[in-house]
């Protein structure tokens, strides 16, 4: 455990760390509020599905391209110009009002959300080598749990509180000190000089590790921005005001398994410890199938934290440890642009699912289509040899 934070002592660390906190806290600080904002301001379950999936769609259409720039140009550029456009993006909320509006305001958040998490998980996976660059993945990703944590516990107190416009406020304090911190504190990285050569971009997307990862990608991806957007909405429905009893419980749990995702991996493998994790997300999904109480919240919030935790960092070290370093940005690129499908369709096919069949058909197509990703992401790796174990 000593060894695993030793990371910190690395001053590249401390800025990715420090910039990566107070960028996921700002983002995600108004995740779980937005949608109500959006229904309390007259707008539909289709309307706001729409909404929230148009940063997802514009990360999709440039997340690969970043990726290649990243490979070409280096991360540390890219991470800056991403937080610029979230600042921007997210100033608007002030002045935002109709549908159109909120949707561009989204779109371009979407394409700074896609220049910076591009940037930022190669940044950190560029710290070290060996154990030393695993140990600086497993840390880069508990810094993005502890901002969601937070984030997500205090959000709806905050929002009870201040009122939206205050938290669109502290969102732009919040990324404009991450951006000061990799602008004049952090440098870019260079690479360790390898002699493989960068192969095309199709060669990397056929690559078995690499569609299984972004398969397994889109289906933790879609899951978690089910269970974002519309726990708060299900459990309003149900009578339930206070809906942050799940993202409490999520946030705990999800920071613990942070903690210890070096040690589940050693023990079970790459391919197990994801395949583990992703059966333990699915089972919080179908707890709330059963039905929508305090308890239920709590204990779906605990297990999908648990099971999500893992499954990220899991997938960034099978990529880091596969593929060639030159190709290493577009890999992660790929990776994560299958999460921004995941969140896109989830939000947009989600809402209107919600609003015309109910929120019990929303979380069984949710559980659905996590099972067959899970079936598919284990075919796939054990069928070609690529376990991990």
């Amino acid at each position: 455990m000593a060894n695993l934070f030793s990371v910190f002592r690395n001053k590249q660390f401390q800025n990715i760390a420090i910039s990566h906190f107070n960028t996921t806290l700002g983002m995600c600080l108004l995740v779980p509020i937005l949608p109500v904002y959006l229904q309390n301001s007259g707008f539909g379950e289709t309307q706001i599905g729409i909404i929230m999936g148009a940063a997802a769609m514009s990360a999709l259409l440039i997340r690969p391209w970043i990726g290649f720039q990243v490979d070409s140009k280096g991360s540390w550029p890219v991470i800056l110009i991403g937080q610029i456009l979230l600042i921007l993006s997210t100033i608007g909320y002030w002045w935002a009002t109709s549908f159109l509006t909120f949707f561009t305001l989204r779109f371009l958040y979407g394409i700074g959300q896609a220049f910076y998490g591009t940037g930022a998980v190669t940044f950190a996976s560029s710290i070290g080598s060996g154990e030393s660059n695993s140990n600086a993945i497993a840390m880069y990703t508990l810094t993005t749990m502890f901002g969601l944590g937070l984030s997500m516990s205090i959000a709806q107190a905050a929002f009870d509180s201040f009122g939206f416009k205050v938290l669109v406020g502290i969102n732009v304090i919040l990324i404009g000190i991450a951006f000061s911190v990799m602008k004049w504190r952090s440098h870019p990285i260079k690479l360790a000089p390898s002699n493989a050569q960068r192969v095309p971009f199709m060669d990397v997307l056929k690559s078995n590790v690499v569609f299984a990862s972004t398969l397994c990608q889109f289906a933790a991806s879609f899951s978690f921005s089910a269970v974002l957007t519309f726990i708060p909405l299900a459990a309003i429905d149900k009578g339930i005001s206070f809906y942050s009893m799940f993202f409490i419980a999520f946030a705990i749990s999800v920071i613990s398994s942070r903690v210890f995702v070096q040690r589940i991996n050693h023990s079970f493998g790459l391919v197990n410890s994801t395949v583990y994790a992703s059966i333990t997300m699915l089972v919080s999904i179908l707890l709330l199938l059963v039905t929508i109480s305090p308890m239920i919240l709590i204990s779906s919030g605990i297990l999908f934290g648990l099971g999500f935790g893992i499954v990220y960092p899991t997938l960034v070290i099978l990529l880091v440890e596969r593929i060639n370093q030159k190709n290493r940005g577009t890999a992660l690129g790929i990776m994560i642009a299958a999460g921004d499908i995941g969140n896109a369709l989830s939000s947009a096919i989600l809402g209107a699912v919600a609003e015309h069949l109910g929120y019990a058909v929303l979380f069984a197509t949710t559980s659905l289509l996590l099972a067959v990703c899970i079936y598919y992401f284990y075919n796939i790796l054990v069928k070609n040899g690529e376990e991990m174990e």
